[in-house]
């Protein structure tokens, strides 16, 4: 599942998910942009189930953040 977001947010950031850190505050990296952002909603829905509103994702700040957001909405 780990691996699964952190190749997905990559792929949203168009960047090789080795330089995905779940540390890093996503929305730092130099790609992220508000298409960016709609990408990682859209993938959160269509390849975990998880519909959340914009007000919500922006509480969400680490690439952690996302990983605990996918696995607790999975358990």
């Amino acid at each position: 599942m780990k691996e699964k977001l952190i190749s997905a947010l990559a792929e949203a950031l168009e960047m090789d998910a080795s330089q995905v850190k779940h540390d890093d505050i996503f929305r730092d990296y130099e790609n992220y942009s508000s298409l960016t952002e709609l990408s990682v909603l859209a993938m959160l829905d269509s390849d975990f189930g998880i519909e959340i509103e914009m007000q919500e994702f922006n509480n969400y700040k680490t690439v952690e953040d996302l990983i605990n957001l996918v696995s607790s909405k999975q358990n």
